[in-house]
């Protein structure tokens, strides 16, 4: 569902700059719930929140109500990290 967004700044897919792995994806199907991390490409990358935006709206609009969503910075990969999660 989200490997195919388009990065904000780049004509590349968030797959495709590695900003979101599979194995950073946790699904929960008997709790409904759904953890993404993703890495921004760089540390000081200023489109971050719009990027971790782009993941949870993509989710919300795709997943059942039931799923309650995670979507944060993966520990140690962005400066302001803990403002953005």
């Amino acid at each position: 569902l989200i490997r195919s967004i388009n990065d904000p700044e780049h004509p590349l897919t968030l797959e495709e700059l590695n900003v979101v792995e599979q194995v950073r994806v946790k699904v929960n199907d008997a709790e409904s719930t759904v953890s993404v991390e993703f890495t921004p490409t760089i540390p000081h990358c200023s489109m971050a929140t719009l990027i971790g935006l782009s993941i949870k709206v993509k989710l919300i609009r795709s997943l059942p109500d039931r799923f309650k969503l995670d979507v944060h910075i993966t520990p140690g990969t962005h400066v302001s990290e803990h403002a953005g999660n």
